[in-house]
């Protein structure tokens, strides 16, 4: 059995527990398109492995990446039925079907292609994996400015989540506490124990001797594995893009090379995402960034020259993208059109390729928080799925007005199961 466990930083988590009591948007059902007809799960019991992102192949079936590594590639029906599996060497941390139905996946700094029943075409080292190892100087630089910065506030967060957690159990011992401080409850002393550990790394030193050679090639051994992370992939007619991690500091590059995985070269530099989540996919129409700390979907061409941009932070979520960092995910219907995922909310929108505002798709229910919200859409967009990954299930909206439908609350709690 593999499980996934879920670390928050210290922003988030002190956020989610500050912002508990925060009223959330309203619902757009009465604007929507589409509305939640069923929540898809894997029949998986035997062998449960996380999904960590998703996309659609030509006959309108589920390609999901799962598992912790080494993984799996698995095809599944909307009743969330695995018609047809095979593994895969790493974390499958990214999946994308290629316009041919090969099915390429991404994962700590390897490239895969495979063919749609599951064999193995190609394999490569991504790019950047190659220069993150060239640029072990670099890191090393980074890894001293990080531990120099963190000592100094390793023992406050220590503290403050100390407090936090016994203000919870208090709570909970009067039986007041709500899901999502529930939640936090078993989150947080994963990560105390997480930084107790980093504390206990740190030996008790004057501010000239600075950190200890063992924990500086920790952190750039840490780095390295973060840096590793293939965040998107996705190919045109003759081209392979992957979004991942700059060599240096904390934003995403975005990577062309040609259909063998090689002559890689960065083509989009200075990109900015939240929680290690940078969603990049490409159409006929260029290349399209869900670029979710700058609250906007930038357009490029297949050189990586950027053509539009749209989007601003706005709390309702009317007329920008709501939440902390969103849009999380875009995907294309055959028009061309593009669909937008926000994390927080669970809400979509659908575009032109030029920014202009089209519709409301409408609102799933999901586990709020700072994710991939991996989304996809039939060719003819009649039906929508986006990820739930704390749930580890994918909801499928159909056309209709969950306000005016009378069975709409019975078709969203349906549950779709695998048989």
């Amino acid at each position: 059995m593999s499980r996934t466990l879920f670390v928050l930083g210290p922003v988030l988590m002190v956020s989610a527990v500050l912002a508990a009591d925060v009223k959330q948007p309203e619902s757009i059902d009465s604007l929507a398109t589409h509305r939640q007809v069923a929540v898809i799960s894997m029949a998986d019991q035997e062998r449960p492995l996380k999904i960590n992102a998703f996309c659609l192949n030509g006959n309108d079936q589920i390609v999901a990446a799962c598992g912790n590594g080494p993984g799996e590639i698995r095809l599944i029906d909307q009743n969330g039925t695995i018609l047809r599996w095979w593994s895969v060497a790493v974390k499958p941390e990214a999946v994308h079907v290629a316009d041919d139905e090969t099915i390429l996946v991404g994962g700590e700094g390897k490239l895969f292609r495979f063919s749609s029943d599951g064999k193995e075409l190609q394999q490569a080292e991504s790019p950047h994996a190659a220069a993150l190892r060239a640029g072990t100087e670099q890191l090393r630089k980074e890894a001293i400015q990080v531990l120099t910065r963190s000592s100094n506030t390793l023992g406050a967060r220590i503290e403050l989540y100390e407090r936090v957690i016994a203000q919870l159990e208090e709570k909970g011992k009067k039986g007041e506490l709500n899901d999502q401080e529930q939640r936090m409850l078993n989150l947080l002393p994963q990560t105390l124990e997480q930084f107790r550990k980093q504390a206990a790394l740190q030996p008790e030193q004057d501010e000239k001797s600075g950190p200890s050679e063992e924990a500086i090639q920790q952190q750039v051994a840490n780095l390295i594995k973060s840096k590793m992370r293939i965040s998107s992939v996705s190919s045109g007619a003759d081209a392979v893009f992957v979004a991942t991690r700059s060599q240096q500091g904390y934003g995403y590059d975005v990577w062309k090379m040609d259909r063998e995985f090689s002559a890689g070269k960065i083509i989009v530099t200075g990109l900015r995402g939240c929680c290690g989540q940078m969603d990049v996919q490409c159409c006929r129409n260029g290349l399209f960034v869900a670029e979710n700390s700058r609250h906007r979907v930038v357009r490029y061409d297949a050189d990586g020259a950027e053509v539009t941009s749209w989007g601003k932070q706005d709390r309702s979520g009317v007329d920008g993208f709501s939440s902390c960092c969103n849009p999380m995910n875009v995907c294309f219907n055959k028009a061309g059109e593009v669909f937008t995922a926000e994390s927080g909310t669970g809400r979509i929108k659908r575009f032109t390729a030029d920014g202009e505002f089209v519709s409301y798709v409408g609102d799933v229910d999901l586990v709020p928080g700072c994710k991939n919200v991996s989304i996809a859409v039939t060719a003819d967009a009649g039906k929508v799925f986006m990820l739930d990954l704390t749930r580890n299930h994918i909801v499928m909206m159909k056309p209709g007005s969950a306000a005016k439908d009378a069975d709409a609350d019975t078709a969203a709690d349906g549950r779709t199961e695998g048989r």
